[in-house]
């Protein structure tokens, strides 16, 4: 108990500190696009074995227990193929990997990740993609101007259901930053990388609009003790499991 006490108290002064923040920006020209690029080396995803952020063995651990052994899985915004890897140890999954960045698919196929290099936002192109038992997309909603359409397309590339997350915007830090008279933070290295913003109550409702089933939604990270009482307030990060039906 005074271990997560300490915990609390160590994220409430980190959050504190980011209420007046803004994440440094490359110079030579860089602030007047997104470069994904430069994302993937500024969050650090530079090793060539991929590693599990603290993050990311979090939400995969929270859908694990759904997962069948050796299921298919397409992963769109893959990285460098941590998470597939860490199914494929775990479950003897099969996995194909897509993003946008050459860069880090290069690192998965190092890696043993079939990888596709694909900008999903153009959704003509999501129907190329291969019928697999699961979609998982961590963290990419958030960056497309049309999440509505890539999430209907790649429904019909999933044969049981489809997992994805997003940061919650209702989270308390994000909500102070506003009382401080700035947008709530949730970039890296540009700007322009959120485009989309869910609460808790946004993204059922918005799943309802879709006409989607949600099988559950969980939420994860965020302050100690009080994201068990308050989830939606002090969680960071949203989980959830759709189906068709």
């Amino acid at each position: 108990m005074i271990m997560i006490i300490g915990d609390l108290f160590y994220k409430i002064k980190e959050d504190f500190k980011s209420l007046r923040k803004y994440p440094d920006v490359e110079s030579e020209g860089s602030f007047f696009s997104v470069n994904y690029d430069k994302y993937w080396k500024k969050r650090g995803r530079s090793n060539v074995e991929p590693i599990l952020s603290d993050w990311q063995k979090k939400r995969v651990d929270i859908i694990l227990g759904e997962l069948e052994e050796n299921s298919e899985i397409l992963d769109v915004g893959c990285g460098e193929g941590a998470v597939l890897k860490y199914f494929k140890d775990k479950i003897g999954s099969k996995g194909i990997g897509v993003d946008i960045s050459e860069k880090i698919l290069e690192k998965a196929k190092i890696n043993g990740v079939q990888t596709i290099k694909m900008d999903v936002t153009d959704t003509n192109k999501i129907k190329s993609l291969p019928e697999v038992d699961y979609v998982i997309g961590f963290e990419i909603l958030e960056h497309m101007p049309n999440p509505e359409s890539v999430v209907s397309e790649l429904a019909k590339k999933t044969r049981k259901a489809m997992f994805f997350s997003v940061p919650n915007t209702g989270y308390y830090a994000h909500r102070l930053r506003l009382l401080f008279g700035k947008f709530p933070l949730q970039w890296a290295s540009h700007p322009g990388e959120h485009l989309r913003f869910w609460t808790v109550s946004d993204i059922r409702w918005w799943l309802k609009e879709l006409g989607f089933n949600l099988v559950f939604l969980k939420l994860y990270e965020g302050l100690p003790l009080l994201n068990k009482i308050f989830p939606s307030l002090f969680s960071q990060g949203i989980i959830i499991k759709i189906s068709k039906d």
